[in-house]
């Protein structure tokens, strides 16, 4: 019986939750923000990477750039963001609802 092998670059794979750790090591006993910062950003990048295609992928991280720091983006509203990307504004918010219930924000 054959079994498919998981893609090496799939992020459950990791050997670590955080890769962060890797080049700035938590000390013993250290601040918990930082553990709770390195989560949030994980599961952003982990949301972001679930997209199948690369459009998807962009879609993605400009809905995460909106919700996280609007300036960035340049569109005033949610509407404004929809049309800059050619998608409609309830396909838009609902991947915005879906962002912060993957990384529990709301």
């Amino acid at each position: 019986m054959n079994t498919p092998q998981p893609p090496e670059n799939d992020i459950h794979n990791a050997d670590t939750r955080h890769p962060v750790e890797h080049i700035e090591p938590l000390p013993e006993g250290g601040d918990d923000s930082i553990e709770r910062i390195c989560e949030v950003l994980g599961r952003t990048f982990e949301w972001v990477a679930e997209a199948d295609d690369a459009s998807e992928k962009g879609l993605r991280a400009a809905v995460v750039l909106y919700c996280v720091r609007s300036d960035l983006v340049g569109r005033e509203n949610l509407e404004d963001l929809a049309f800059s990307l050619h998608y409609t504004e309830s396909e838009v918010e609902e991947l915005v609802l879906n962002f912060s219930h993957a990384i529990n924000w709301r």
